[in-house]
């Protein structure tokens, strides 16, 4: 059996010494963008110590992040930025009196009334948090001040006139209902009238109440966010507590920023209660979510994907409070990553994060690390939360520092055991276009990169870096029609790896040699660490350049014709002596694909080959079925071809039936190891408009080419 196997083998010599692949199944590369605009050291010019850092910065993802770059350019203290976001939250001054520059992604508030709450218990000037405590109070009122305006939602009903009347309420018409978020509630001693109506929901044993104006009620266009809130309770509900204990939560729509020229604060949550000590944190405080009108802009599956972020802010509350909130606003690289992230846990196909933060993560990865990025970070939860699970996710989040510093930050997240390993898995599904998102579909990231460098001649030298946990990323191309040497030097601790661009993993250094096709070779890869202080450095020189002429009539794609791949194989296993099988049919397809730029794919789909005879028995059978692809650069000089460096996915199913009984069948993958003759030894082959043969080197045998016909340009 094992000869058998060996002899049936021989055919995937096909592909290893053309240096091609199977199947044209690998997500296409996007196309180079335009190159950053830094210098290229020559050689011997000293090593900087950090990565050029000339992109445009774009807009603020939202208004923690427009907080830090105030504070930290110098417009803004502390206390003046959280003064002045408050007061703009509350309608107290215009977006024009609040000098946000072009304003932000996102306008959710839960990170600056988290971070004001922290303030009035680490805060020294008073005066501040009076004005913070006045300022919070007016956007976050307590269930209770909201209860004695409500009613129920049935007897609201009965109101609208669809059941008996009740008489109205006393001295309703001494103060206005929309004054309430203005003035602020008044205490018990004022007399309550309704203004809002309520739901309830009883969830794992806690109640959600959500609570409306009736004022809305009746309002189409409003009353399906009501509606969509208690949904989206229920289902966030039901998913977070797989990961904790859920506690109360009440939302409430404001109308404070109805009809004023405010941001677009879509959402604002507050979670104040996490700074309490934990033996005065009651599991009956609900968790306030204060719901803004201008979210009603949002169309019903981004609105409930919203309020599931909201829901887990509580859940941060609740069960990482101290991570969250004492550390200030060095924490939420991740108190909003894992909102997005656990968001889409909730919505999965609806994706509202990809599409607010994919194109800012784009930008910032290649920059900053995590620790200084915030929504982005959705891209990495969501590979964390694929390998270690939700819970796994949420365990992580408990070793992350309890005290402020973006430094501490940053060490904790290189502390995590298998980080280093992590984090180049990671850059490496981005670059591969196979990382999951949580609806089973593969996350459309098309990336840009840090520089672009094409070789052109002999000693040539580019100089790339990489900073603790930045995404790092090069493209480095290599004139067409040139063989080039290639020596590397990596210094730093950290990783480098390099493949060719179009294809799918086979991660490897940088090639010592490279060859240009038609077209221009190119590679595209990374330099990175997650050693905090460090950079990583990788020097890549050109040694020699020589002429390599290309073969056009090669480019596209080819499929062997069976009756060749049957004729070839059959001229293999002859040598065998005695007893040799028959290789009865060949069904399916192999293919080879030569692009211009010197890389090439080839492989099988579906490709079953048949024998008889096996191990000299005349009932015995074997089915062979090979699927999978293997890619890399090739060199073609018109008479020979050679494969260079590559991937390769393929495995073979080996199915066995003696004397017509079925005895099962083994699937196990083909390894580069499992080719008797390297990848680097010259393929004979000619190339004759739409015909394509090759003879793949057999030491002493003489066998019948491959042939392979066009199938596309």
């Amino acid at each position: 059996m094992k000869k058998a196997i060996a002899n049936i083998l021989s055919l995937m010599f096909i592909l290893v010494m053309a240096g091609c692949n199977l199947p044209g199944k690998a997500a296409p590369e996007p196309d180079i963008v335009a190159p950053i605009a830094t210098a290229v050291p020559e050689a011997g010019t000293a090593v900087p110590t950090a990565i050029p850092t000339t992109i445009p910065e774009p807009l603020p993802s939202g208004y923690m992040d427009l907080l830090q770059n105030k504070i930290a350019s110098g417009e803004w203290t502390l206390e003046e930025g959280l003064v002045t976001m408050l007061r703009l939250f509350a309608g107290e001054i215009q977006i024009s009196e609040a000098g946000l520059g072009q304003g932000v992604l996102v306008t959710e508030g839960t990170s600056i009334l988290t971070l004001a709450g922290g303030y009035l218990q680490t805060g020294t000037d008073q005066a501040v948090k009076d004005e913070i405590t006045r300022l919070v109070n007016l956007l976050v009122p307590t269930q209770e001040a909201l209860d004695r305006y409500s009613i129920p939602e049935e007897q609201a009903t009965v109101r609208d006139g669809r059941g008996p009347g009740l008489a109205a309420p006393a001295r309703q018409d001494l103060v206005a209902c929309d004054r309430l978020w203005v003035d602020g509630f008044p205490d018990e001693r004022t007399p309550a009238f309704p203004c809002y109506l309520f739901g309830d929901l009883v969830l794992a044993g806690n109640s959600y109440r959500v609570y409306y104006p009736l004022a809305w009620r009746g309002d189409s266009s409003r009353d399906r966010y009501y509606e969509a809130t208690l949904k989206a309770v229920q289902k966030s509900i039901a998913e977070f507590q797989n990961y904790g204990s859920v506690r109360p939560i009440f939302f409430v729509f404001t109308t404070l920023a109805d009809e004023r020229d405010t941001p677009d604060l879509t959402i604002l949550a507050s979670t104040e209660t996490g700074f309490r000590p934990a033996d005065e944190l009651q599991k009956t405080e609900a968790c306030p979510v204060i719901i803004n009108p201008a979210s009603m802009t949002l169309d019903i599956p981004h609105y409930e994907q919203t309020i599931a972020h909201e829901i887990f802010h509580c859940f941060q509350a609740w069960h990482l409070r101290d991570q969250l909130n004492r550390p200030g606003m060095d924490s939420w690289w991740w108190g909003e990553g894992t909102a997005e992230y656990f968001g889409n846990l909730v919505y999965p196909s609806v994706n509202a994060e990809q599409e607010d933060f994919k194109d800012s993560f784009i930008e910032l990865s290649k920059v900053r690390p995590l620790t200084d990025m915030d929504y982005q970070n959705f891209v990495f939860f969501q590979f964390l939360g694929n390998r270690i699970g939700p819970d796994g996710v949420i365990a992580m989040l408990r070793t992350m520092p309890t005290t402020p510093g973006r430094d501490a930050q940053l060490a904790a997240l290189a502390a995590v055991p298998g980080m280093e390993d992590t984090f180049e898995d990671f850059v490496r599904s981005v670059l591969d276009h196979t990382l999951m998102d949580s609806d089973g579909t593969m996350m459309a990231l098309e990336l840009d990169f840090n520089d672009e460098y094409l070789f052109t001649e002999q000693s040539e030298v580019r100089i790339l870096y990489g900073n603790p946990f930045v995404f790092t990323r090069y493209a480095v191309s290599f004139e067409s029609e040139k063989n080039f040497g290639v020596e590397t030097l990596s210094e730093g601790v950290g990783r480098s790896a390099w493949r060719a661009r179009g294809s799918i993993g086979g991660w490897e250094p940088f090639p010592t040699a490279a060859a240009g096709g038609c077209e221009d070779l190119p590679y595209i890869g990374y330099v990175i660490t997650t050693t905090p202080a460090a950079v990583r450095t990788e020097i890549i020189s050109t040694t020699e350049v020589t002429e390599a002429p290309c073969d056009e009539c090669l480019i596209g794609r080819w499929d062997a014709t069976n009756d060749s791949v049957l004729s070839y194989m059959q001229s293999v296993i002859s040598t065998g002596g005695e007893d040799i099988p028959t290789v009865e049919s060949v069904t399916g397809t192999m293919f080879m694909d030569f692009k211009a730029n010197g890389t090439g794919s080839g492989g099988y789909e579906n490709l079953i080959v048949h024998e008889t005879n096996v191990g000299g028995n005349a009932g015995t059978e074997v089915f062979y079925t090979f699927e999978g692809f293997s890619d890399g650069p090739f060199a073609a000089d018109g008479s020979e071809l050679i494969g260079l460096n590559g991937s390769m996915n393929m495995v073979v199913t080996v199915k066995i039936v003696a004397s017509g009984i079925d005895m099962g069948s083994t699937t196990f993958p083909v390894q580069p190891e499992d080719f008797p003759v390297g990848s680097a030894i010259p393929t004979g082959y000619t190339c004759d408009g739409d015909t394509l043969n090759i003879w793949p080197p057999a030491p002493d045998i003489i066998v019948e080419p491959i042939t392979y016909i066009r199938t596309s340009p």
